[in-house]
């Protein structure tokens, strides 16, 4: 007898490859971790960790083997719940938008 496996309505939303333009803003973290900024500067898109004390580093995204990634002391995946406006970043957690 085979065992059926269900994966949960929340697995089936979060997107791990999309268009980069879609997360394009400001993001929070729900976990404490550092607010985030992605944009496009005119050649690729890039995202921003914005530290206290005017602290920001940039690094380029990528997109690859079906992953959104960026290289930050490693490589951290990027996956984002278009349905609850989400993204979730492998080492620091939940994120929301930020709406000026």
């Amino acid at each position: 007898m085979k065992r059926k496996r269900y994966m949960s309505a929340t697995a089936l939303q979060v997107l791990t490859s999309f268009p980069l333009r879609d997360i394009c803003g400001t993001w929070e973290s729900l976990c404490g971790s550092p607010s985030i900024r992605i944009y496009h500067d005119g050649s690729r898109f890039r995202l921003q960790f914005i530290y206290k004390h005017d602290t920001a580093f940039t690094v380029p995204l990528f997109q690859c083997w079906g992953y959104t990634f960026f290289n930050f002391y490693g490589m951290i995946r990027i996956a984002y719940d278009s349905e609850r406006d989400m993204l979730l970043l492998a080492t620091e957690g939940d994120y929301k938008r930020v709406y000026d």
